[in-house]
């Protein structure tokens, strides 16, 4: 993963699977009355590929682009979470709201509250154990090396040791709150959606446990006191599954099976439990000025054809050769003309303009709206690359002569985002700040690729004899992007970060990060 930091956008860009890469920007929000930011990201496509204007239109790109906007979630301790005196504690409200339920104000709009919380709950919580375990592995790969053993004891040791007091704690408040759900009184929407968020919370703790067991057992300096602390990791592992068959949840993992339910399974309840953070993308309808100057290409070229027909008739028989043929070659010509002006359309109109707009929507807070998000892509020449972007991208350049030999298309995306933060802070106490993720699909770049290993004979220089090498042909797909944005003292930033994207025609091998400062 590669990350970088600023004062209101941070940026990761990290592989999500062998065709896909994601880029997610955290977006820190004021109390002010608007909030906008830009990315614009050049894609530098090696020639190879074939990649053009020609077979990658509009709807390619955003065929193979996947975009989230969410909020980001909101950070509470697990020792905090069981805090009485904490009011933004979902656990506490959680408990709360069920009192009132089994009250007997069982109203849908407490119900719906109930399942909100436990939702929100549910990713509070995953994060947490996240965050805790990631810290420990990074803390535990190192133990050994040239640290103090007083701060190797005081990181790893007792922290362990709180992380799974906070887990035993956390375990028992849960346990109160299960048995207040088994009441008929709880509306049956907030026992089935306490039910998912239960298997979830067993499988988070199995994932990331598992990690963490895997972390304590493969550094051999660890010393003797650490036995206490995987046993307890160990003891909560292993219980996991056998509380989901107690339970019968379909997440149980049977040695041997194909075990295709418990992945699926993980999907559909971390999509149900992370839901309560997404917000709603409502497509516009009508994409902007774009279809307008893409009706007046198709007009312009009909005019011409018009044009012809009608000189071409003042002089020829509507039933001579002649006649025929220069309506044909009109018509030839009508098309490319149309074609012509929409790429030329394309092309200028982008700095203006959006290919389309999408309203950003409130999905948990009225369903009001909160933003708006503009998108427009395109290619464009070598001499239309702003010169920041270019002096950018020659930057590694060894010689003079490097870009002849690889040359490149370029396609921009830009993308602006405009929110709202007065609305949403008047909406929610907890959920502000946000994630905007776009995750994109290289497989249509790599369609026309060679195969990604090709064999290349040469001499062993000790005995003489042929041979041969079988040489990974990779290409290198190279990516800038520029963040502008205007900080708390409404200044403009402008930061720009660089991605290689190192490809076969298997998909993704690696990202590296070429630094730019």
């Amino acid at each position: 993963m590669i990350e970088d930091q600023n004062d209101i956008l941070d940026s990761r860009i990290k592989l999500h699977d062998r065709h896909r890469f994601e880029i997610k920007l955290d977006i820190d929000l004021d109390a002010s009355l608007k909030s906008s930011y830009e990315v614009e990201t050049y894609f530098f496509v090696p020639r190879a590929l074939n990649i053009g204007p020609h077979n990658y239109n509009k709807d390619k790109f955003y065929n193979s682009s996947q975009r989230y906007i969410r909020f980001r979630t909101p950070k509470i301790s697990l020792g905090k979470l069981c805090d009485p005196a904490l009011t933004t504690s979902p656990l506490n409200r959680i408990k709360e709201d069920l009192g009132k339920a089994l009250s007997g104000a069982g109203d849908q709009a407490l119900a719906d509250k109930l399942c909100d919380e436990f939702r929100l709950l549910g990713c509070i919580i995953r994060g947490e154990i996240r965050d805790y375990v990631r810290v420990f592995i990074e803390g535990l790969a190192t133990y050994g090396a040239a640290v103090p053993a007083t701060q190797r004891k005081l990181f790893v040791a007792e922290g362990l040791e709180n992380f799974l007091g906070d887990l035993k704690n956390l375990e028992a408040a849960l346990s109160s709150v299960k048995a207040g759900l088994s009441d008929p009184a709880v509306p049956l929407k907030v026992r089935e959606t306490a039910a998912f968020f239960d298997e979830y919370m067993s499988l988070v703790l199995e994932e990331y446990l598992t990690s963490l067991l895997e972390a304590l057992r493969k550094n051999p300096a660890l010393p003797e006191r650490f036995k206490d602390v995987e046993a307890g990791v160990l003891a909560i592992v292993t219980a996991q599954n056998r509380y989901r068959q107690a339970m019968k949840y379909p997440s149980v993992l049977v040695p041997g099976s194909s075990n295709e339910v418990i992945i699926y399974r993980r999907g559909v309840l971390k999509k149900f439990i992370s839901g309560v953070l997404y917000l709603k993308a409502e497509f516009s309808e009508w994409e902007g000025l774009t279809q307008v100057f893409f009706g007046l290409a198709a007009g312009a070229a009909m005019f011409f054809a018009v044009m012809v027909t009608f000189f071409v008739g003042r002089t020829y028989a509507v039933n001579s050769m002649p006649f025929v043929a220069a309506v044909v070659v009109s018509y030839v010509f009508k098309d490319r003309i149309k074609d012509w002006l929409k790429l030329l359309f394309s092309k200028s109109l982008t700095r203006w303009i959006s290919d389309r707009k999408i309203d950003i929507l409130d999905s948990s807070g009225g369903g009001g709206r909160i933003g708006l998000l503009k998108e427009a892509v395109t290619f464009i020449s070598d001499r239309d690359l702003p010169p920041d972007i270019a002096r950018l991208r020659r930057i590694d350049n060894i010689t003079s002569v490097d870009e002849e030999g690889k040359p490149e298309r370029i396609f921009k995306y830009k993308k602006e985002i405009i929110l709202y933060p007065e609305v949403i802070i008047k909406s929610h106490e907890r959920r502000r700040d946000l994630n905007d993720i776009m995750r994109f699909n290289i497989r249509e770049l790599i369609a026309q690729a060679d195969d990604s290993a090709v064999d290349y004979p040469y001499v062993d220089p000790d005995t003489g004899e042929l041979r041969t090498a079988a040489c990974a042909r990779v290409y290198h797909l190279n990516m800038m992007l520029k963040y502008t944005y205007f900080d708390r003292e409404a200044k403009v930033n402008i930061h720009y970060e660089r991605i290689r994207i190192v490809l076969n025609k298997d998909g993704i091998v690696r990202l590296e990060e070429v630094r730019v400062a």
